[in-house]
């Protein structure tokens, strides 16, 4: 990882790329790059970021395509507490921009410190990222919290047609392109209800069929106990 750092220190120009899934981290480095006065760009080729995400530092400033000019690049596939570490072992000071990013990124990855990966570290880094200026009341709202019409109008024609099955232990939801038409959705807005289905009681499996491909497996989430 300390290639990174060394790499940054001899370019002129860097250019990070990232999906959606990294974003947040590219922005907490992004940050960094700008404080030793480097010229630097941000690519983000996902499709379609999710508004979820546009609390985040320097969210206007990502790019859809690869600039030619930049004499480093950084493909960027790093988990949140990785690049903090990075930055703690190098004495890299990290301020409320990269705190606000890092924590964001450590929010995403651990499901709202749901998931099963939670450890007493994650909550350590999480209570340093506070106290370095984490504005974490607009992270935990953005990700945690923010959705669109489109993806509440999903959200209720999937809930109202989920099947229980295998003594309710499997939530079946079926879905078809003219419902994602008919409310403007995305297939990720189907992964929300599919975790909803997952807190109740019995339920231990949720399955997203796809209508138009002979109830083909388009999505596949499992409770973590």
């Amino acid at each position: 990882m300390n290639n990174i750092l060394n790499g940054i220190d001899n370019a002129k120009y860097v250019m990070i790329v990232a999906d959606a899934k990294n974003l947040s981290n590219a922005s907490a480095l992004y940050t960094y790059i700008l404080r030793l006065h480097k010229k630097v760009s941000l690519v983000c080729e996902t499709k379609n970021i999710d508004n979820k995400l546009s609390f985040l530092p320097w969210f206007e400033k990502i790019k859809s395509v690869k600039v030619s000019s930049a004499d480093f690049i950084i493909e960027l596939d790093i988990g949140s507490l990785e690049l903090y570490s990075l930055f703690k072992n190098n004495d890299i000071k990290i301020n409320n921009k990269m705190a606000t990013a890092l924590y964001g990124g450590l929010l995403q990855e651990s499901e709202g410190f749901l998931n099963s990966a939670v450890n007493g570290t994650t909550f350590a880094v999480a209570k340093e990222l506070i106290e370095c200026g984490a504005d974490y009341k607009t992270s935990n709202r953005f990700i945690m919290k923010r959705t669109t019409l489109c993806a509440i109008r999903l959200k209720a024609l999937m809930l109202k047609n989920m099947i229980l099955q295998n003594s309710a232990k499997a939530a079946v939801f079926c879905i078809s392109k003219d419902d994602l038409k008919s409310t403007g959705a995305e297939l990720e807005d189907c992964d929300e209800s599919m975790q909803e289905a997952l807190m109740l009681p019995h339920v231990e499996l949720a399955i997203l069929l796809d209508i138009d491909n002979e109830y083909e497996v388009l999505k596949l989430k499992v409770k973590e106990i």
